[in-house]
């Protein structure tokens, strides 16, 4: 076999590989939105991975700005979050379009709320780990699942080696 076929064997593993993270690398992470309608969050309550980012996004605007707070048991706010650090004039999320984006790295519950309307603009980001379904935390995997995974395994398996054998025959050395 010679160096160029090995090379272009390699380059294919790598193109194959890269395709394979793309296709996986949303799944990983994403982004959840949250809209800003007149003077309410929507949804107000949601529950997300670890790793996942959340955009708020002004929807119908009210003509009033908002702000996109954490709040602290202690009444600390903005300790996790704020909008007001981006944009201290509350000019962001004022107008319909406007966005702000906070990437939760911590499981947790972050309880957040509007600076401007603190009684009626308030929600909760409930954060699990990634993998871990909401209130099933460090549940034991199913059987059936374990079934199903590597059942899933062993045709990709078969498809590869299949494909393989099929590229020697049309490609002999």
């Amino acid at each position: 076999m010679t160096f160029v076929h090995r090379s272009w064997r390699l380059g294919l593993v790598a193109t194959l590989a890269l395709f394979a993270f793309v296709a996986v690398a949303p799944a990983l992470a994403a982004t959840i939105s949250v809209s800003i309608v007149n003077n309410t969050f929507e949804p107000a309550e949601i529950v997300i991975a670890q790793g996942d980012t959340v955009t708020w996004t002004v929807t119908t605007a009210s003509g009033e700005p908002h702000t996109v707070t954490s709040e602290a048991e202690g009444g600390a706010q903005g300790t996790v979050f704020d909008s007001r650090a981006d944009d201290p004039n509350l000019t962001t999320l004022k107008d319909a379009g406007g966005t702000f984006s906070f990437t939760f790295n911590e499981v947790g519950s972050y309880d957040y709320l509007c600076t401007v309307h603190p009684t009626v603009m308030t929600g909760v980001v409930e954060v699990h780990a990634a993998g871990e379904a909401p209130g099933e935390a460090h549940a034991p995997i199913a059987p059936e699942r374990k079934l199903a995974s590597a059942a899933v395994l062993v045709v990709t398996l078969i498809v590869l080696f299949a494909a393989a054998w099929f590229w020697r025959r049309m490609n002999p050395a």
